[in-house]
């Protein structure tokens, strides 16, 4: 008997890719051919950098999109910023799911292991439940940033800025229509910690949303939260707080130095927020030490959480690095978090997507070094390494702060920066979903032998 099964064109971990390219290469015709204030058009690279950057929601700009972009360009990179942060797969099944069609198997794996645990999700409940909250949430920022922008903007420019800077925000997207980001509202608290909060709900990931709401509702407490979700709160509570002292330890005599004390704290909460992958800044970073820019490039590195709008290598991810280290440096054999086991699954998946991301990390920061240094004497670049280190970092990790390199990237520049946002949006997703565990046991082992270590 013939089978007629289809065959699949594409591994089910590669379809995500499809789909942002499909994005991107789309959105890239649209900014090409819509004309710039100036009536020039936008080079096609430029094009294609601020569609990768908007559809992989990281927030590199070539251009003030406030004033050198029009309406709709600006529209346009909203829109890429909205299907970039809740991705591909998931619109594509909403939009199967209201045609009554149904949605294969591969996709309805895909969105249950990067939105959920995969244990006992309803896809159908699931994938409403973040078109909701996403709505509300949205618009609840966008309600609040209006009474804001409307005491600057008319009212009509004031609400399209609310919009697009709620949904920016909330897809930490960091993009601003400002032309100095929030710093010339680090002193309103109603920004400041709206936009905080869209961050942080958008980067906490769609699971921990759907648990917390449901422990909200009195249907379970924290101590019946799944362990991703534990591990999700709790290391961006601390990443939040360490970092919040950070920036103000750090940065108290410089940026904050002619700052009132309730604005430095409200900076500096905000600069630990947005900094892990959000990409907006009401502090100058251009001004900061060398040591707070350490920092930075660690925060960046990390990233938000599983499953949600944030870039970087993600913050269980280090979670399980840490609880792995700790039990070693025990001598225990297993690996706890929580009164719960973690698996060694979830442990190789760690460590590789985390050793794989430092490697694109350092081989983005080394093609920048020699694509931007254009044979000049090492001596006259040496401050160039700093500055490009952060791009990378930033890319990878969709953050999208700079020191400034941005605008000034050549041809390959630009294109290495453009396929460090792409990795950085879906690299570590893809290598943790095509990281499958041994189908068998070995029937044979090697004769063991020590190594000499440290």
């Amino acid at each position: 008997m013939v089978s007629h099964r289809k065959k699949n064109f594409l591994p089910p971990p590669l379809f995500p890719v499809a789909g942002f390219a499909a994005v991107i290469f789309v959105g890239s015709l649209v900014l090409h051919a819509l004309p710039m204030p100036s009536g020039a058009h936008m080079p096609l690279i430029d094009a294609v950098f601020m569609a990768t950057s908007a559809t992989c929601v990281t927030g590199l700009s070539l251009y003030d999109i406030g004033s050198q972009l029009k309406p709709w360009a600006q529209g346009a990179l909203l829109l890429m910023i909205q299907v970039g942060g809740l991705g591909i797969m998931l619109l594509s099944t909403v939009f199967l799911m209201a045609l009554g069609q149904r949605v294969s198997f591969q996709s309805r794996f895909l969105i249950q292991d990067t939105y959920t645990d995969g244990r006992h999700t309803h896809l159908r409940t699931f994938v409403a439940q973040v078109m909701l909250f996403t709505m509300v949430i949205e618009a609840v920022g966008a309600a609040l940033l209006f009474g804001a922008f409307a005491h600057r903007f008319p009212l009509g420019q004031a609400l399209f800025q609310a919009v697009f800077h709620s949904v920016s925000a909330f897809c930490n997207a960091g993009f601003s229509l400002l032309p100095d980001s929030l710093m010339s509202y680090q002193n309103s608290p109603l920004v400041i910690l709206t936009m905080g909060g869209l961050i942080v709900l958008g980067g906490i990931g769609f699971l921990v949303l759907h648990e917390s709401y449901q422990a909200f509702r009195g249907q379970r407490s924290w101590r019946r939260l799944s362990l991703h979700s534990k591990l999700a709160v709790t290391s961006t509570g601390f990443l939040i707080f360490s970092g919040t002292l950070f920036f103000l330890a750090c940065e108290w005599q410089t940026t904050l130095a002619a700052l009132p004390l309730a604005t430095k704290i409200l900076a500096s909460l905000f600069q630990s927020i947005t900094t892990r992958t959000a990409g907006f800044n009401s502090l100058d970073f251009s001004q900061m030490t060398n040591l707070t820019l350490l920092g930075t490039l660690l925060l960046m590195f990390i990233g938000a959480c599983p499953g949600s709008t944030g870039g970087g290598v993600k913050t269980t991810t280090v979670a399980v690095l840490v609880a792995l280290g700790r039990a070693r440096l025990r001598g225990c054999p297993c690996v706890h978090a929580f009164r719960r086991t973690i698996s060694d699954e979830t442990q190789r998946r760690a460590f590789s997507v985390f050793v794989l991301s430092a490697i694109v990390v350092v081989l983005g920061t080394a093609f920048l070094v020699g694509l931007e240094s254009n044979n000049a004497l090492p001596m006259t670049t040496r401050g160039m390494f700093l500055k490009l280190l952060f791009e990378a970092t930033s890319a990878f990790g969709t953050v999208g702060l700079s020191l400034g390199a941005t605008t000034h990237l050549n041809f390959g520049g630009k294109v290495t920066v453009i396929a460090l946002m792409f990795i950085g949006r879906l690299g570590p997703l893809v290598l943790a979903m095509a990281i499958q565990p041994a189908k068998g046991v070995s029937r044979y082992e090697y004769a063991v032998e020590p190594v000499m270590i440290g």
